[in-house]
C-alpha cells in the first residue's frame, strides 16, 4: 500500500493550503495526521500517493482528511468518481456507521476525501463545521448512498 507522503509538490501543497484556509475559517487547525489512518477505498486508490491530515477536534478518531494525488486532473476526476461510486455501494460503506456523510472533491490533480458522523463525534457541531468547510475545496463529486 502507498505510504503517506511527507514532502509535497506544488499541486499537493496548494490543495493542503486551501484545506487549511477552509478549516481555519471555522476556527480549526489542520495538521498532518500523527497516527495511521486508512479509509475504506477502491483498489484504484490503494497505490496512489497521498497525504493524511487531521482537523484538531476533541475526538481523536474524527476529522481525518485524505488527499490523493493523481498524474493529471482528468485522472483525479476519474478516481474521485470511482471513490464516490465505491462509497455509495453497500460494500464501500461497511467500515462506516449508517449516519456517515461523505465528501469527495477534486482540486487540480488531487482528490480530497473526508467523512462526518453525528453519532460518532464527541463534538458534532465542530465536526460538521469542519466537514462542511472541507467540502468547499475543489469541485464536489456526489456520493449517492
Amino acid at each position: 500500500m502507498a505510504t503517506p507522503l511527507h514532502s509535497f509538490d506544488a499541486s499537493l501543497a496548494a490543495t493542503i493550503s486551501a484545506l487549511e484556509t477552509a478549516t481555519s475559517s471555522v476556527g480549526v487547525r489542520l495538521d498532518t495526521a500523527v497516527g495511521a489512518y486508512r479509509p475504506s477505498e477502491p483498489a484504484s486508490l490503494l497505490q496512489m500517493p497521498r497525504v493524511v491530515l487531521r482537523a484538531d477536534l476533541a475526538d481523536t478518531d474524527d476529522g481525518f482528511v485524505v488527499v490523493y494525488q493523481a498524474d493529471s486532473p482528468g485522472l483525479a476526476l476519474d478516481r474521485a468518481r470511482e471513490l464516490a461510486d465505491y462509497l455509495g455501494s453497500g460494500f464501500g460503506q461497511t467500515n462506516f456507521t449508517a449516519d456517515t456523510q461523505f465528501s469527495v472533491g477534486v482540486l487540480d490533480d488531487t482528490v480530497v476525501f473526508t467523512t462526518w458522523s453525528n453519532g460518532r463525534s464527541d463534538d458534532p457541531e465542530a465536526s460538521e463545521a469542519v466537514f462542511d468547510a472541507i467540502g468547499t475545496v475543489g469541485e464536489p463529486v456526489e456520493v449517492n448512498k
